[in-house]
């Protein structure tokens, strides 16, 4: 029997393509723009070519396609930085559109299905219609202008928060209700000027002949232990049914009832996934590295409660994690990873790899900055695994 053959886009470090060869696949040719990232892909996928180069170059597309032949599968995770929840989303930003190549690619090579990965955020994010007559576009022009205002505001808004060399004044906080509530008005009875991204992602497959289906995955459903939610977008050729992965793993309440009465196992949790390693001394090769802070911060993360951040609240950097129950979303976060619950150091990149269902073989390459940021933009490896099995049912 052939084995199935899988092409990764956006491939980054491998998540997405290491799931689907634990599941049998046979990864034939992956592509990343950025060398880190590469490095580690090579590293940890000895078959297939990997082509370092950036995807809207039609040499890079043509010399993907040239190393396409048998190729059933094609995934990836199109950057999701214009969509993301956590920044201020941009309409206009040009990695919004990157899906566009991904799309080329498939019509070119039409393999069965494809996959698409992307954050939550893109459910609510929209484009604007195409062939607008001018007085339509003379709104969305004024939207624009209202939006940009907003985003320059907000932007600097989160700066002042940071440092004390931005001011953020009353005025400007004023000026931003004012713009909001400018935008809240106009937008009700404008919302034809733009449409959501979702579905024209779908229409823009199904106009190459693919039928397409979307659902919102909780990666801890899948047995990694992690809340991350992602959109993941299946589509088929052909007629060919589209089933995405049972859930294997369930959200348990308390220690006397659970959400829900099954038999599946409860999410795996943080200090069952870590807890072994975290007395181990600092080794490189194994990415077990730790991160260097002064006195000051240091008695910050001795200060610092489960469940909270270094710097107050519950934002995601510097937050001491919960043990007994899955993480929250590990991100690239320039460098401000999660506390270990236990320890008063930040998770080290293995740590956080666990968290993500990377296997201890699975080596990064590059420095421990570039190692977080490829570590926080894959697919887990495990999400993927479940993933390519539904596939496989129909292949």
């Amino acid at each position: 029997m052939k084995k199935l053959k899988v092409i990764d886009l956006f491939a980054g470090c491998g998540g997405f393509s290491k799931g689907f060869e634990e599941a049998g696949f046979e990864n034939i040719v992956s592509n990343d723009i950025w060398e880190p990232a590469g490095k580690t892909f090579t590293h940890n996928h000895k078959l297939g070519k990997f082509i370092l180069g950036d995807i809207t170059n039609k040499n890079v597309k043509k010399e993907i396609v040239n190393n396409s032949r048998g190729c059933h599968v094609i995934v990836g995770g199109p950057p999701c930085q214009a969509y993301s929840m956590a920044g201020i989303r941009n309409v206009d930003d040009p990695r919004g559109k990157l899906f566009e190549d991904y799309l080329k690619i498939v019509n070119k090579i039409q393999p069965k299905y494809f996959v698409i990965e992307n954050v939550k955020g893109l459910l609510s994010m929209e484009h604007d219609r195409p062939n607008l007559m001018p007085d339509e576009q003379k709104k969305l022009n004024k939207i624009k202008k209202l939006e940009k205002l907003k985003t320059a505001l907000l932007l600097k808004r989160k700066q002042s928060l940071n440092t004390s060399q931005i001011k953020f004044t009353k005025n400007e906080s004023i000026i931003l209700e004012e713009t909001k509530q400018k935008l809240k008005e106009i937008k009700k009875n404008t919302s034809y000027l733009r449409v959501k991204v979702t579905d024209m992602i779908k229409k823009r497959f199904e106009k190459i002949g693919y039928d397409v289906k979307m659902e919102v995955l909780n990666a801890a459903n899948y047995g990694v232990p992690q809340k991350r939610e992602r959109v993941i977008f299946i589509g088929s050729l052909n007629g060919l049914p589209i089933k995405f992965p049972n859930q294997t793993y369930k959200q348990k309440i308390n220690d006397t009832g659970d959400l829900f009465k099954s038999n599946l196992s409860n999410w795996i949790t943080v200090r069952e996934t870590i807890d072994d390693i975290k007395n181990l001394p600092e080794n490189i090769k194994f990415n077990h590295i730790f991160t260097k802070c002064g006195k000051d911060f240091l008695k910050k993360i001795k200060k610092t409660k489960i469940g909270t951040s270094v710097y107050g609240g519950y934002a995601d950097a510097y937050f001491r994690s919960y043990p007994d129950e899955p993480s929250r979303t590990v991100k690239e976060n320039h460098g401000g990873v999660f506390i270990h619950y236990e320890k008063d150091r930040f998770m080290t990149p293995r740590e956080l790899a666990r968290l993500q269902s990377f296997n201890d073989d699975f080596l990064f390459e590059g420095t421990k900055s570039q190692i977080l940021v490829q570590i926080g933009n894959a697919v887990p490896p495990l999400l993927s695994f479940n993933i390519a099995n539904s596939l496989k049912e129909n292949l």
